[in-house]
Order: structure tokens, then sequence, then C-alpha cells
């Protein structure tokens, strides 16, 4: 029996969506349902399922809305996640087709300038076939932090000193505050917000964090220059930048790097690691403060949803795990 292709109302059919996960051994996918699912919704996303006549849902596709923007312009992105189906139906055209039906509805209804992900080997040659383009990758960057070799590329990268500050609420008013404050600058990324955050901390793949509001050691006093997403994988001795925004009229990316791995070394860790795209000009910085590329990679994939889309050379964008489909 072919299957049939839908969008829906996430929120409408959880259940079903929930039970499709259950029962291919995502146990933690209900509770990240609840907390993301809604807010995407309500910002204008969706769930594409296919249906099997009685079965049911037997595989599911959702869209989460997110907005960037630079210096020139504001485009809204389509952010595919959670494509799953049951064994039975697990298939390449299947998931081609599903694939193929979420980019038509999305360039029909108009809503998003394009769509994006960053796909796994299993999925990367099904986002090919209906129609992605490979533009970038996302790779794990890390900087040991053994004192000799932090000291050798401090005097190449030359950073100013920062004074670190750390929270670990979500809703602390000096992390709105700065949220609110801090400029986007001239390179192309994501928009973010308390609210958009709420939806991913906490979960299986984000399951400890802490902010760090990073100032200038001269005028500690002043509004916060850079703000920094962090977490601790379990089982390493590192420290993962999850996402890093700052003022670039205040204070230079390698001063906010070089200040979040001294704050790391001086908690007895071994490694600062951060995944960014690897064209970036941020990757360029990451190297001149010692990163490391590692073997850990994915590409991102971009499909036009409107004709009169326009987006800047990848080396212009500037993403963070924050960014990515684990979600």
């Amino acid at each position: 029996m072919a299957l049939r292709i839908e969008r829906c109302d996430s929120v409408a059919h959880e259940e079903e969506i929930k039970a499709l996960f259950l029962r291919n051994e995502r146990p933690t996918f209900p509770a990240f349902f609840d907390r993301a699912y809604p807010y995407a919704v309500s910002a204008g996303g969706a769930s594409w399922v296919a249906r099997n006549g009685p079965s049911g849902i037997v595989g599911h596709q959702a869209v989460f809305p997110r907005v960037f923007r630079d210096a020139q312009r504001v485009v809204r992105a389509a952010l595919l996640v959670d494509n799953l189906f049951d064994p039975g139906h697990r298939n390449f055209w299947s998931a081609v087709e599903l694939c193929r039906r979420t980019l038509a509805d999305l360039r029909e209804a108009g809503s998003f300038a394009f769509a994006y992900t960053d796909a796994t080997p299993p999925s990367h040659a099904v986002l090919r076939a209906a129609g992605f383009t490979t533009i970038g990758t996302f790779q794990r960057f890390v900087l040991p932090l053994h004192p000799v070799y932090l000291g050798v590329f401090r005097i190449w990268s030359r950073p100013k000193p920062l004074a670190v500050a750390r929270l670990d609420g979500l809703r602390e008013a000096s992390v709105a505050e700065a949220l609110r404050a801090l400029p986007l600058g001239a390179r192309f990324r994501g928009d973010r917000s308390l609210d958009l955050y709420a939806t991913r901390l906490g979960g299986d793949t984000i399951p400890g964090w802490q902010w760090l509001l990073l100032r200038p050691e001269r005028d500690p006093g002043t509004p916060v220059a850079a703000l920094v997403l962090t977490t601790r994988p379990p089982g390493r001795a590192g420290l993962t930048v999850v996402d890093v925004l700052w003022d670039e009229a205040r204070v230079s990316a390698p001063s906010v790097l070089h200040a979040v791995a001294q704050t790391a070394r001086a908690d007895g860790l071994k490694e600062l690691s951060m995944v960014t795209l690897a064209e970036s000009r941020l990757a360029r910085c990451l190297e001149r403060c010692g990163f490391i590329q590692r073997h850990d990679a994915l590409p991102l994939v971009v499909h036009l949803t409107r004709e009169d889309a326009v987006l800047p050379p990848v080396q212009d964008w500037l993403m963070t795990y924050f960014d990515g489909s684990t979600w």
C-alpha cells in the first residue's frame, strides 16, 4: 500500500508522533516534544507524516522555524528535524518522498526563504535526491588546555583580558538583558531568545549547562560584552561551547575564546571544544587560537524555497552546535 503523506499540526497529533518515536527506541523524545514542539508550532512550524492506512503514522519529519539576519537581510529559515520511519517503511524512496513533499509545501506557502539541516551519513543521499545542496561542513574543533600550548597561541592571537561571571539559571535577568543588548554583528546568524534556549536546554543532548558572561577586565561594571553557553560532556574532562555571542565593537573573538579556555583550565579540565562551519571566518579564528579540527563532521545542506532568496557566502555564516538539527 502506498504511503499517504500529509502536513499536520504537530501538537494536535502529539500522541501518534510520540508513539512512533517510542516504538523506535527513542525514550527521551516525549519530554523533548513537550519542551520544543509547542514553541515551534506557535512560530509557524509543523510536522509532515507518512501514513499507511489503518497502521497510522509510520514516518515523520518536522520543520522548526528560524530567523537569520545580517546587516543586509532578515530571512526566515526552515530547519528540518526528527526524520524517522518505522523499520518496515524505512527505505530510500519513502524518505525522499517525505522530504520532497515537505519542500513542495514550503515553496507553495512562501513563508521561508530556505530550508536547511546538518545531514547524517544515512540521510545525506536522501537530501541530495530531494534537491538540497551542500554548502559547508559542521566541524568540531578542540583546544588542548595545556598551559604551554595556550601560552603560545595567546601570543599569536593577542587576546585582551576579560572578566568571567557564571550563571546557571535560564531565566536570569542578566542573561535576558545581555541577549537584548548584544548586537548580532556583521555575520549571518540565527536569532536567539530565552524561549528558544528553553526548548533545548536540559534535554539529553544538552543535559547540564552554564552561562558565562564576559566583560572587559578593565571595565567590570560595563554591560556584558559576550555571552557563552557551555556544557560538560559526561565522561570527558572537557568543556563544550554550545553557543557564543559577542559585541564585535567591544571585544574580539580570540579574547572571548581565551577567556573561556582559561575558565575551563582553572576548573581542571583538559580541553575546550566547539562546533562551527569549517569554511567560516569563525573557524579561521578558532585555528588562530590553537583549536584543532577533529574528524567528526556533518555537511550543512540548504535548499532555496523562494526564487528571490539571496544568501551570503558560507564564510560569512556564523553557526554553532545550537543551530544544528539535534533537537
